[in-house]
């Protein structure tokens, strides 16, 4: 039998890890916009840990579902793309993180709902159209 590691503090914030997780994954998403958004949506149940997210871009003024993921489907590895977004890298972060969801801290109670948004990482604007 494998001996499972000690549970560390919870150092890091789970806000932290999703945002770090998209934009690392900001061009494979192909959000090109200058004016893009990325929104987080993500669901805490009542043991504390995070059941479900979905990921969301707006590129003007209307959102599309980029992923949705949810540790419980049975079907597929959890993470489910939509409106032409793909992004493996992506997939298996969000995956690694929600595997290990009880390692990250976040604000939330049980049986609610978090949002974070994300906007366009200084480093993916043109140097001529930075401020």
């Amino acid at each position: 039998m494998k001996a499972e590691l000690p549970i560390k503090t919870l150092a890091t914030g789970l806000d932290d890890i999703l945002h770090s997780a998209v934009v690392l994954n900001w061009e494979t998403l192909a959000i090109q916009s200058l004016s893009a958004s990325v929104r987080i949506e993500y669901h805490v149940g009542m043991d504390g840990a995070v059941d479900f997210l979905k990921l969301w871009a707006c590129g003007r003024e209307y959102w599309s579902l980029i992923c949705d993921y949810s540790p419980h489907r049975v079907w597929s590895d959890g993470s489910h793309f939509s409106n032409g977004y793909l992004s493996h890298s992506l997939g298996r972060l969000l995956q690694s993180i929600i595997m290990n969801r009880n390692r990250f801290r976040h604000d939330c109670r049980p049986n609610s709902n978090g949002t974070l948004e994300i906007r366009i990482p200084q480093s993916k604007i043109p140097a001529t159209r930075r401020s």
